[in-house]
């Protein structure tokens, strides 16, 4: 999985924080990208943060984030 953040971005701090929970129970890679990056090739505005599944689909939802990294 891969979790992409940004700097100042709501939602990043409450998903950095379950990320650090969930370390040692899956691989993420943890991206920073700037406010302006768009990391979801269908989305036409930025939106972080965002977690890429292996699966290829992706969540937007801080909370529905925090969730799946507590599993």
């Amino acid at each position: 999985m891969r979790l992409f953040v940004s700097e100042g971005a709501p939602g990043c701090l409450p998903v950095l924080a379950a990320a650090g929970r969930a370390r040692g129970r899956a691989e993420l890679l943890i991206s920073t990208v700037g406010p302006e990056d768009c990391v979801v090739p269908f989305l036409t505005r930025p939106k972080v943060p965002v977690l890429q599944l292996d699966s290829g689909n992706y969540l937007f939802s801080t909370s529905a984030i925090c969730r799946r990294q507590n599993l």
